[in-house]
Parts: structure tokens; sequence; C-alpha cells
């Protein structure tokens, strides 16, 4: 039987539903006042708002359903959402806890109404934007990447995963937050070598003979004849009389005084090759590309919790700076960039051999599309677009953002050839990242080799004066 305390407490709650699989009458909690519904869709169909739902399902794949349909509910989603009991990590991290007592129950319930104060009710808000809401709700709440040997990736973020768009990568949407700012790391917590060309995580790590790539190796004892330097396998030397060598005839009494062992060991049945380390290589079992494994890039997985900037991103409903897609790869101080620039002007006057080249990047639309477009579709775009451009440096190139609209790219020793080599690839930058309605973020280039130089740019500011008027 409850405490009056506890029914005290419950009765401050306006609604609590609660969710009761067939066959299970949840007698031992019976301290969950309110409605009871069969499922989640009928929960959902029924127009009732509660402010708290408790889920008493059967089996973890049951659980799991119910979490992710009231989750991906714009009524529901934000709401807590406790189990009866544990039904593994990739479940309960869709969930707020497992309440243990109605007493625990109403502090959950309690602490995430005292934060929806804070915040205007935007039900309409979706993908990262309610994702940076539900964690304001929870400030102790951290995102931890759950491993799911049926995921591609191998690990995944399940809240991330039901809170994602449709058709949005939600491990993609984590890592636009993160690089923005709105998300920091709380620690790393794997490190998965994953495909350089579809980026799974599946690989199977195979033996392969150095001399024609076949799998068919075995290990071989080989000998080494003293006497003739023949080398060949065991079965070879061995005779009714003992060891022999079958090249000389030689008797092999002694190892180490008529023979030793050879260093190879493994023997490949298809060329016949010799060899002592077999060469290793990574085959993708989702895109099948095989490759050595220095060729495999590393996917980090941390901890992730609610920044400072998100925390006023949650509030305020605007989800940050685009530009810090960029910053995260733009190395280079603006003090930094301008005295680098000064050095290599006065270095290329006095030693003709030295040159470089200087591209001012201007996002001519960018202002525009933000306006008129929804954060998160522009936040994709731009992020597109800064992967792109993230391979095109190089580096030994200095890279640098001056402002919402202007970067600047430094090429120490590059010829007028090679920078428009680089020019062309970043105007076919702004077509990749056209969009299928046709939108997209255009880029307007200024650039200068350190052979068109003249005696009227003197410093480093002038110079980029000059470029940033052409850029205009």
């Amino acid at each position: 039987m409850p405490n009056a305390s506890t029914n005290t407490r419950l009765r401050r709650l306006p609604a609590i539903a609660t969710l009761v699989a067939d066959g299970d009458g949840g007698a031992p909690h019976s301290w969950a006042e309110g409605p009871r519904f069969a499922d989640a869709q009928q929960l959902l169909a029924s127009g009732f708002a509660p402010d708290a739902v408790l889920l008493i399902p059967t089996e973890a794949r049951q659980a799991a359903t119910w979490l992710e349909s009231l989750r991906r509910d714009a009524r529901l989603g934000l709401a807590p959402l406790l189990l009866a009991r544990s039904w593994g990590e990739s479940v309960d991290a869709l969930s707020d806890g497992i309440a243990t007592s109605g007493e625990s129950f109403t502090r959950c319930v309690a602490a995430i109404a005292a934060r929806h104060v804070g915040i205007a009710k935007r039900e309409a808000a979706d993908g990262d934007e309610r994702l940076l809401t539900f964690l304001y709700l929870r400030p102790d709440y951290i995102l931890k990447p759950v491993a799911d040997w049926r995921h591609e990736r191998v690990y995944r973020y399940p809240l991330a995963d039901v809170f994602a768009r449709a058709g949005e990568d939600g491990f993609l949407m984590l890592e636009r937050l993160r690089q923005r700012g709105l998300l920091e790391p709380t620690g790393l917590l794997e490190r998965v070598p994953s495909c350089p060309g579809c980026g799974a995580g599946h690989l199977l790590f195979i033996e392969t003979c150095p001399q024609c790539g076949s799998i068919d190796t075995a290990p071989q004892n080989f000998l080494h004849c003293y006497a003739c330097g023949n080398v060949g396998t065991q079965e070879q030397y061995l005779t009714h009389q003992g060891l022999s060598c079958p090249k000389c005839s030689a008797r092999l009494r002694h190892i180490g005084v008529d023979y030793d062992r050879a260093l190879e060991t493994l023997v490949c049945r298809s060329c016949a090759g010799r060899f002592t380390e077999p060469e290793v290589k990574a085959r993708c079992l989702q895109c099948h590309n095989l490759g050595a494994p220095d060729d495999l890039t590393q996917r980090s997985y941390y901890g992730l919790r609610l920044s400072t900037g998100g925390e006023l991103a949650a509030r305020t409903g605007q989800v940050g700076d685009l530009f810090k897609l960029i910053d995260e790869f733009s190395q280079a101080h603006p003090e930094y960039f301008t005295q680098t620039l000064d050095w290599l002007l006065d270095l290329c006057r006095r030693h003709q051999e030295v040159q470089f080249g200087l591209v001012c990047l201007k996002f001519t639309n960018l202002r525009l599309l933000a306006a008129g477009l929804p954060r998160h579709r522009v936040a994709q775009m731009f992020d597109a677009l800064a992967q792109r451009l993230r391979a095109l440096i190089r580096t030994t190139d200095l890279f640098m953002r001056d402002d919402d609209e202007h970067c600047w790219l430094l090429l120490p020793q590059t010829p007028q050839g090679g920078m428009d080599v680089l020019l062309g690839r970043i105007a076919a930058l702004s077509e990749d990242s056209t969009q299928d309605d046709g939108l997209r973020i255009e880029i307007a280039t200024a650039a200068l080799s350190s052979a068109q130089l003249d005696e009227r740019i003197t410093d480093a500011r002038l110079l980029m004066g000059t470029l940033r008027n052409r850029a205009a």
C-alpha cells in the first residue's frame, strides 16, 4: 500500500498514463495513478496528453517499440518516460530510467517539469532542436553510444536515431551539433576502425600472400642446407636414412652445423611462394572494399552532453553558429595568418624562387538561405560543403575564417598552374552541393599568386583588402 506522502506527491501531477502489456496486470505498480493503455498506439490515438508515462512491457522488443513511438510523437517526445524494469542498454537509453517506486517516479517527473518552465513550447520542433530541448530538460543526461552488431557502424546513439528527421543520419546530426559547439564530449568511449569507402565498421582482417595476394596460405617448415645453400620444405629433406639435402645429397645430422631452419615459415598454395609474414588486408563486409589496415579511418565515439551554447540554443530555439563547421579545421588565427602572409611577401621579394598563392572565398548567398530556409536544412547544406572543402586543403596550407562570409586560403610554394586547378575544384564545390530543389551555396573567389604582385602591395592587409573587394 502506498503511504500518504507518496499519494500526496502523485496528486500534484496533472496526468500520468501507464502502458501495460496484455497479461501483465501491473499490480506491483498500483501507486501509478491514471488511465492505462494496452500499447503506445492506443495512447497516441486517444488524444490524451499525460505529463509522464510509465511503461510495463513484457519483452525488450515491445519496450523499444513503445519508446520509439512515444519519442517520435510531437506531444510526448519530451515527456518523462519511465520503465518498470531494465530491458538492456539500447532500450533503456530511450527512457528516463527505471521507476522503482512512486517516490523515484515523482522526483524524476518534477525535475523535468521544473526545467520546462524555462523554455517556450515548440511542438513543431524536430531533429536537432528537439534533441537539444530533451537534453536541456535533463541537465545530467549524457548521450552514450550503444554497441549493436546489426548496425553498419557497430555503434549507434539510440536517442539520436529516434529524434533524427526522416532520412537523416542520427550520428551525422550529432557530429554537426558537436562541431558547432552545441554538444561537448565527456570522454572517449570507443574508437572503431571503419571502411574509408562506406564508413561501415564490419571488417574482416585476412592474411594474404605478399607475392600474389591469395588467401590460400599455410604454415610450413623450411630447412636450409649449409653445404649448397638449398632451401626446401622439411618433407623434401626427409628420407629413410634421416635428413638429406635433395639437391646435393649431403647428410644433415646437426642443426646449426649442417643445416638450420629458414626464416620463411609460410607457403602460398597458389603461387608456391615462401614468406615470413603474411600481408594483412581489411575487407569491408558492407561494400566489399579491400585495402590495407593503414588506410582505414578511425571513427571515435564519445559520451556527449549539452554545452553552454547548447543550453542557450535550447532556450531560444536558435541552433547556433553555422561556421563552427568550418572553424574545426580553420587552424590559423587571423593575426598569425596575416603575419605569415607578411613574411611570405618579404621572402618572395628577396628570393625569386619563393612563391605562394592567396585565395579569398566568399559565401555570397548564405545569409539569404539562412533567412529563407529552416536552420537544419541550411546546416545540412553547409556541412556537406564544409566536408568537401576540408578535402581540398593540404596539410601545408593555411585556412582562416575572417567573418561570416569570407574565408582565406594561403598556399605556400604553389605556382599559378596549381592555383588554377584549385580554383576549378572550389568552383565545383558549389555545383556538388546543389540540392534536389536546385538550391545551393554560391561561392565567389578572388585569387592572386606571388608572380602577380606589384610594388603597390606592401603588406598583407592591403593584399587581403584588394582580394576582398574583387570577391564582392
